[in-house]
């Protein structure tokens, strides 16, 4: 039945409600672990053309054997602009671009030095500026750029100084970004406390109880997971109303 004109039949044509990822090209930053790692792993299962940067042979070659050959990796360093900018220029056109790269520096401020608070901004800020500076004219019409930020611009915590603040510029560049690039749609997920690699410095049951007392204190009682925060990757990626955006998936952490 027609409503104002529009076939409900037809909706799908006349309204799409998500981009099909089917040969899209999807370049992801960080991209051979957690949170990134899960974002390949379903832009794989999806059909896309994924390419993933990382700085760690190892990692990569992981990713590779996991995801199979038909997934493009790159040895390169974010926070070095000729390394992303070399491995953009062999990309011929791209249609998404995810960066969830960090190295983060956790200590008291009076602790903190330049090069931590440089560390700090390096994959998490410069990483994004130099990705998005050389692939934003390479997109094709319908792409988005995604960031990867964290809950801690918002919820401040002891030791979290120069991560609070690497977050926070990294929210604001994307909200300008969004006007500047349009229509480009540019849009950051911000997540709480999930379980990731970024763990494994603690040995097993250690880390086991840090994120089970993380996840007590939080409404849902867990900590999230790399495909959650996948998922709202994807959101964006298929969301064409969203732009200028943080979505914040923190498990009620900031209510």
């Amino acid at each position: 039945m027609p409503i104002r004109g529009i076939n409900i039949s037809n909706i799908s044509k006349d309204f799409p409600m998500s981009i099909k990822m089917k040969d899209k090209v999807v370049v992801v930053a960080g991209g051979a672990s957690g949170a990134g790692l899960a974002v390949s792993r379903r832009a794989v299962a999806e059909g896309a053309q994924v390419h993933i940067i990382g700085r760690s042979p190892s990692n990569l070659g992981r990713a590779q054997g996991e995801l199979g050959a038909s997934v493009r990796t790159h040895v390169a360093d974010l926070t070095v602009e000729a390394d992303v900018e070399s491995v953009i220029a062999a990309i011929p056109a791209i249609d998404h671009v995810v960066t969830t790269a960090a190295d983060l520096a956790f200590k008291t401020f009076l602790q903190l030095d330049d090069a931590d608070i440089e560390r700090s901004f390096g994959a998490k800020f410069w990483g994004p500026v130099y990705l998005v500076r050389h692939a934003a004219p390479k997109l094709n019409a319908g792409g988005t750029i995604t960031f990867v930020s964290g809950s801690a611009a918002y919820k401040a915590t002891a030791g979290g100084s120069a991560v609070a603040a690497a977050n926070a510029a990294l929210d604001g560049l994307a909200r300008t970004l969004a006007l500047e690039l349009a229509p480009t749609r540019v849009n950051v997920v911000s997540p709480g406390i999930f379980d990731s690699p970024t763990w494994d410095f603690l040995d097993n049951d250690l880390r086991k109880q840090t994120l089970e007392s993380f996840g007590a204190s939080l409404p849902i009682g867990r900590v999230g997971t790399v495909e959650e925060v996948a998922d709202a990757v994807f959101f964006f990626m298929s969301n064409g109303f969203a732009t200028g955006t943080v979505l914040q998936i923190d498990a009620g952490a900031n209510a």
